[in-house]
């Protein structure tokens, strides 16, 4: 019994020391600290923001007036120190808001505002080293409107995206650009992300692991009817070869004849080839005027011409366009030799390699090989020598709005380029494009060139 009683006592103590020596130490409770002021009393402080970096360091900015004006300012704090002395970044003599901040992993912080330079709202910047003072503050908005609502972030090696709202004279559109790392970094030139035509407004940065690859904006817009949300990502874009010039250029256009399939001639050399005779003409009711064929005068001389017009990148427009001029004389009936009145259709095999093949552009691609139609009126003339006149000066834009646009790189590659007639019932080009044809249609004339 004595013996049960002291083996017992010892298993109880030695449970108790288990619990003492195995018992989890006590845990901190997170909570919020009683609020203290860090903006100085007498004016009135507000518009907030706040970052802290990898190491728990806080910066805050805020709104604050002076007495006359608006300022920008600023305080920070290690991650267990007291709050230290304020900082006021903006310039004084006009009134400045909209105070963002962003720090970057090693401690540097960059700082937005918008601030008036008399006329208008500017976007403005200063960036302040960890252990440093604030830059003197750098516009980064262009003048002649109103900027507001700057928002930035840092990517992992301190190369920050900024982005803002600007009016454009009608409507607000947001607008973005980056900047280097470092205290030396600078700015990039600013890019409209948002379309005209409707209001895009409170953009938000975020740069992601590295803002060349992975750094989004996104804002608000109308669409006309409701508000929509709508994103712009930032990533490299590799280019694809291209000449520093290619334009215009000039085809000249000749009778088009059936392809030669039964011979039954032979070519005289040195290009003995086999041939077909008669020649068949390709179009069944249009013809042109030649003495020793029909004896009627030989007076068709016609010609395609297509122009590129560059875009102005100063401007907000889209000026880029390709120019189609099309000149032909001497179009008749056939077999009546008169005049021709209706439409006749060019038409050019065509391969674009642009930087237009996603939604979210710039995307190069290549596109499959594709015919680019349009009507060309024809008039009778007062020449009782020659037959009508089949002419057009348009543009790609003109004929399908959006077919050119500027900045994409376009490369424009033709195949064969031919005029069709309307065909025996002499319907289908009315509305083209974009409807071009009824399916009885045949080659008029054809690229080449006539050697008397």
């Amino acid at each position: 019994m004595t013996v049960t009683r002291v083996a017992s006592r010892w298993l109880l103590a030695a449970l108790a020391l288990a619990l003492l020596v195995f018992a989890p130490s006590a845990q901190a409770t997170p909570t919020f600290l009683s609020a203290i002021n860090i903006s100085d009393p007498g004016q009135d402080g507000f518009e907030p923001d706040v970052a802290v970096d990898p190491s728990g360091n806080v910066i805050a900015v805020w709104t604050r007036s002076d007495g006359s004006f608006f300022r920008i300012q600023s305080a920070s704090r290690t991650a267990n120190g007291a709050w230290g002395a304020i900082t006021t970044i903006s310039d004084p003599g006009q009134s400045a808001s909209n105070p963002d901040v962003a720090i970057d992993n090693t401690g540097n912080a960059l700082v937005a505002w918008s601030r008036t330079d008399g006329t208008n709202i500017r976007i403005q910047t200063s960036f302040k080293p960890l252990a440093g003072a604030f830059a003197a503050p750098v516009t980064i908005s262009d003048p002649g409107f109103d900027a507001t609502k700057p928002a930035i972030d840092f990517d992992n090696s301190g190369k920050a995206l900024i982005t803002w709202q600007r009016f454009d004279g009608t409507k607000l559109r947001v607008q973005a650009t980056t900047r280097s790392a470092g205290a030396g970094g600078t700015f990039a030139n600013e890019n409209t992300l948002s379309d005209g035509g409707q209001d895009a407004f409170n953009p938000q940065a975020d740069a992601g692991p590295n803002v060349d690859a992975n750094g989004v904006i996104v804002w608000t817009r109308s669409d006309g009817t409701n508000l929509r949300v709508q994103s712009s990502r930032r990533r490299d874009v590799v280019g694809y070869p291209r000449p520093k010039g290619a334009t215009p250029v000039r085809i000249s256009l000749v009778p088009a004849y059936n392809q030669c399939t039964s011979s039954n001639r032979t070519h005289g050399p040195s290009l003995t080839f086999p041939s077909c005779n008669p020649p068949v003409r390709s179009s069944s009711v249009l013809t042109t005027g030649t003495v020793d064929a029909n004896g009627a005068p030989s007076n068709m001389e016609a010609s395609l011409r297509l122009r590129a017009t560059p875009g102005n990148p100063a401007t907000e427009a889209d000026e880029a366009d390709v120019d189609l001029l099309v000149s032909i004389t001497d179009v008749r009936n056939h077999p009546a030799l008169t005049d021709y009145v209706g439409n006749v259709m060019g038409e050019v095999s065509l391969q674009i390699t642009d930087n237009q093949s996603a939604p979210e552009q710039p995307e190069p691609g290549t596109t499959s090989i594709t015919p680019f139609r349009w009507a060309i009126p024809c008039v009778a003339t007062a020449d009782t020598t020659k037959g009508a006149t089949c002419s057009s000066t348009t543009t790609a834009d003109a004929l399908l709005p959006g077919a050119v646009t500027e900045t994409k790189r376009s490369i424009w590659e033709f195949g064969q380029a031919v005029i069709k007639d309307a065909g025996p019932n002499g319907t289908g080009l009315a509305a083209c494009p974009p409807t071009c044809g009824d399916g009885d249609e045949t080659t008029y004339l054809r690229e080449g060139i006539f050697v008397p």
